[in-house]
């Protein structure tokens, strides 16, 4: 059975605590949190949040960190003195992840002209996977424009070298951004899509609710159970 949820980011820039509320006061008990600071990092802020979701009886599925926008330069550069204190700042989301009951945490990663080969890029990929498995937490993948991950081709590598390990999410409009047929993305990420970022999409803008634009669900939705996702 899918289960249909919503983040937190749906209401950035508002407090991510305040964010929280409305998302459960609209009726959603599954759900995505988009942690913004260093502080709401913090075990007292974590410990707030599960609180919060637990007295709702829901669940939070999913942690995107805010550093996603710098993950190039801190996880995937030639400098690799810079990737270990990078694997200690994933080891708090993975931590906090934990915590809240989460099993995935989102990651955007390397930017799409970097310097590093492809077989490495996956590599570190692995390394910080292995990183999270440590908390019984997956990192996941994400596709999203102007990073690696919108090259089909390496969302296919990533798939073939990394195996069981290779987890993806969706994002439907990171999707169109990048110019690609959502058939084509989800073909590239076969068996290994874990979540999904459904937004909606006319021929004049590409961020929509669901159910305000053109966007052929059933045929999303026949797709990812064709692909056994649950």
């Amino acid at each position: 059975m899918m289960e249909i949820g919503a983040s937190t980011a749906n209401f950035y820039p508002e407090q991510t605590e305040d964010a929280l509320d409305h998302v459960l006061a609209c009726g959603f008990r599954t759900l995505e949190v988009f942690v913004n600071t260093e502080m709401e990092l913090s075990p007292r802020f974590i410990r707030m949040l599960r609180q919060k979701a637990d007295a709702a009886g829901s669940r939070i599925v999913s942690l995107h960190p805010y550093s996603s926008g710098y993950e190039p330069f801190l996880l995937y550069s030639a400098y690799t003195r810079r990737f270990e204190d990078g694997k200690k700042l994933y080891a708090r989301f993975f931590e906090a992840a934990a915590e809240l009951g989460a099993s995935m945490v989102v990651m955007h990663g390397d930017r799409l002209d970097s310097v590093l080969p492809m077989e490495e890029s996956i590599s570190r990929f692995e390394e910080l996977y292995d990183c999270g498995a440590k908390y019984g937490v997956h990192l996941v993948q994400e596709n999203v424009v102007r990073f690696r991950s919108s090259d089909l081709v390496y969302l296919r590598a990533m798939r073939d070298k990394l195996g069981e390990k290779a987890h993806f999410v969706l994002d439907l409009k990171q999707a169109a951004r990048c110019g690609h047929a959502l058939g084509d993305v989800m073909e590239a990420m076969r068996g290994h899509i874990v979540h999904v970022h459904v937004s909606d999409r006319d021929s004049k803008r590409d961020c929509l609710p669901p159910g305000r634009g053109e966007t052929d669900f059933p045929y999303l939705l026949s797709g990812l159970k064709e692909q056994g996702f649950d």
